[in-house]
């Protein structure tokens, strides 16, 4: 069977990317949508005429509209991606949900502007059995998915500490490395945000202090995105350490062994790397779309995992106004 998709949204992530990376790989939704054996993009929608009619040329996509609920109601597409600002996802989410004809949804993150909107969301897709899927990229690159693995099955022994960088946002960008770290480590206790930049904006970006349900101590560093942009995680345990560098797109091993020193000193020496997979992320996250339609299965990326992500964000920013931790069980 071959799924009727459309896309809302046809700036970087929605088409763009595809003509701006310089790198191999399916780089947006729209190429997504059209390299799927299982998927055809019917429709493209973009309250700008410019890059409404850019992407509809680009992937020689017919129907073209400038608004949601004309779009829905005349090509009746099966599964729509949301990839429009922030702000907007949550009624454009909702909307694309409440339509009959569509059977599934795969948005940008993150999922809503608060807790409120994303739960009513995840509430919603559960009540019409439909599926609502975020895209938090590395829980579809293969790669993350074996370093996942590995960590359960104890190679690099107990986790004590995880840290990293990031920029563009606590909520927007940040959201992203919460997501990994829940994936990958496990469910966040406490959440302490820290306003070193000071940044004049909506969402700025802090540095957070996490403490994980496991006793794990996690610390990520806010950077000036003026500068350049940057997305690092460090995993350090008791026999090894994971090391996520270059935006994602290396991930290093390090195992326990005797320090040349000797005197019965160790160290942490590099034993090999994983392939992340990050330039076939948009091809796995359509493809699980297509599964959960098929198996009526759960999303690699829940409306609930795209939640936890967005309640570390926000607790950050609300601890940051406040001046003290928060304890996420305790957090609305």
């Amino acid at each position: 069977m071959t799924y009727r998709a459309a896309l809302v949204g046809c700036g970087l992530i929605g088409s763009e990317f595809s003509d701006t990376s310089s790198m191999t790989g399916i780089w947006s939704h729209a190429a997504a949508y059209t390299s799927c054996p299982d998927t055809q993009l019917v429709a493209v929608c973009d309250p700008d005429q410019g890059k409404l009619e850019r992407c509809a040329k680009r992937w020689k996509v017919a129907a073209r509209f400038k608004d949601l609920a004309t779009m829905l109601d005349r090509q009746g597409p099966e599964i729509v991606s949301i990839c429009t600002p922030d702000a907007t996802h949550y009624p454009l989410i909702r909307q694309a949900l409440e339509h009959p004809d569509v059977r599934a949804v795969l948005a940008e993150k993150p999922l809503a502007a608060n807790l409120a909107q994303a739960g009513e969301l995840a509430s919603l897709a559960a009540r019409l059995g439909k599926v609502l899927a975020v895209n938090y990229s590395r829980r579809y690159a293969t790669g993350f998915g074996e370093l996942k693995a590995i960590i359960e099955r104890g190679e690099l022994g107990k986790i004590q500490a995880v840290s990293g960088f990031f920029t563009k946002g606590t909520v927007h960008n940040g959201s992203h490395w919460f997501d990994l770290a829940h994936f990958l480590i496990g469910p966040v206790r406490r959440v302490l945000g820290i306003d070193r930049l000071r940044e004049q904006d909506d969402d700025p970006t802090l540095d957070v202090i996490l403490e994980f349900e496991s006793g794990a101590a996690g610390y990520l560093h806010g950077c000036d995105a003026t500068a350049y942009d940057l997305f690092e995680m460090d995993i350090v345990a008791s026999a090894g350490r994971a090391r996520i560098v270059e935006e994602g797109f290396e991930i290093q091993l390090y195992q326990v062994e005797p320090s040349p020193f000797g005197a019965g000193y160790k160290r942490l020496a590099r034993r090999g790397e994983i392939d992340p997979g990050l330039p076939n992320a948009l091809s796995e996250a359509v493809a699980d779309i297509v599964r959960c339609l098929g198996e009526q299965g759960i999303p690699r990326c829940s409306a609930g995992d795209a939640l936890q992500a967005l309640a570390i964000g926000l607790a950050a920013r609300r601890s940051a106004k406040d001046g003290q931790a928060v304890l996420l069980k305790d957090f609305r």
